[in-house]
């Protein structure tokens, strides 16, 4: 695509920032304007609760508005539980939690069909009773304490938004998410994730350690007199909304090849593999990898207060989409590679292969 359609492209974009809207539920619009200010009140509502975690905050906005599932990596202590209860209500969802655990059963999460008696007629027949996956946002928690078989009951939630019991399938409230904690010390008594359920979050996020003002504003919020808690500020219709309206920032094409390029530089055997993926990685990232860049980098582009999606968009979710869905080689993790420096090199590249395509005011559109 030439610059001057590109420029059009770009011109079409921002003439458009006011007419964007998305109806809810009840037939109330809402604009980009609004879906900035929700985002940013979510976003300050949860830090008056959670300490630190800043960037792992907004990506778990990000993800859940893109209507997208979460995998919440990290040492234990460091307030997962209570960041998925917040977020939960801030936006108004429905919160149910399920603590996974070797003796779990498919049946205790998705539910199952009783057969029941009628008392006076003596006739008998099965009723479904809903698990605990019939809700807004499903906390499975340490997921990986679970076998393999009850891991798989969330295949077809996950995909489908949909449980199917006895033939009979049953469609899960809207929206719906999952969010998943693994916690990444133990070692015994834990079962790996299947890279298909892997591959089905569109994010995961490692968290890190609280720096130390971060830990001292943590101490004083959960070890003096009990604060108010956090404010509702959305509600499931208004947060159908805003995906809706995610789903109509335009991307031009150039940003949508430069995350095409990101993902198909992870795939060794491609021609457009980076020599380092070639050396390093066993599996490289699926398709829905470019997918989730684009879905989460409309978010983040409107909660930016930008009505097109920028470079600096994809380039920041980079990490958070790629690093679950790219499996490096064996004797490349002896060395000790790691996903940070492989994804920032795939980051690199792609610059480098879309970016000099275009014209010098082009770039620095896309960039900001």
């Amino acid at each position: 695509m030439g610059a001057d359609r590109l420029g059009e492209a770009i011109a079409a974009a921002h003439a458009r920032r006011n007419q964007m809207e998305s109806p809810v539920a009840d037939g109330e619009p809402i604009t980009a304007e609004t879906f900035r200010e929700t985002f940013a009140r979510a976003r300050d509502e949860i830090r008056k609760v959670v300490a630190g975690q800043e960037q792992a905050i907004e990506h778990l906005l990000a993800a859940i508005l893109a209507g997208g599932h979460v995998l919440l990596r990290g040492m234990p202590g460091l307030g997962r539980t209570l960041l998925v209860k917040t977020l939960a209500r801030v936006l108004g969802l429905e919160y149910r939690r399920v603590q996974f655990t070797p003796d779990l059963l498919p049946s205790d999460i998705i539910g199952a069909e009783v057969l029941e008696g009628h008392a006076t007629t003596g006739e008998r027949s099965f009723r479904f009773f809903p698990g605990p996956v019939f809700a807004n946002l499903l906390l499975a928690d340490e997921i990986n304490r679970s076998p393999t078989r009850t891991q798989n009951a969330l295949l077809e939630v996950m995909q489908e938004r949909q449980v199917t019991v006895a033939g009979h399938t049953h469609f899960l409230p809207r929206p719906f998410a999952l969010v998943a904690t693994q916690n990444t010390l133990d070692t015994e008594g834990v079962f790996p994730l299947g890279e298909a359920q892997i591959d089905r979050f569109m994010v995961q996020i490692d968290q890190r350690y609280p720096t130390q003002a971060e830990e001292k504003r943590m101490l004083a919020l959960t070890t003096g007199m009990a604060a108010g808690g956090p404010e509702q500020v959305a509600e499931p219709s208004t947060v159908l909304a805003m995906q809706r309206l995610a789903r109509e920032v335009p991307v031009v094409p150039a940003v949508r090849d430069f995350a095409l390029a990101i993902v198909r530089g992870s795939r060794p055997g491609e021609p457009q593999a980076s020599a380092q993926a070639e050396r390093t990685v066993r599996l490289g990232a699926s398709p829905r990898a470019a997918q989730a860049l684009l879905l989460v980098g409309k978010v983040l582009a409107l909660a930016r207060g930008r009505r097109h999606v920028a470079v600096a968009d994809v380039a920041d979710v980079a990490e958070p989409v790629m690093a679950h869905r790219i499996l490096l080689d064996f004797r490349a993790r002896a060395e000790g590679a790691d996903h940070r420096t492989l994804l920032a090199s795939l980051v690199a590249e792609a610059h480098e292969r879309t970016m000099p395509k275009l014209s010098r005011w082009t770039r620095q559109a896309l960039r900001t």
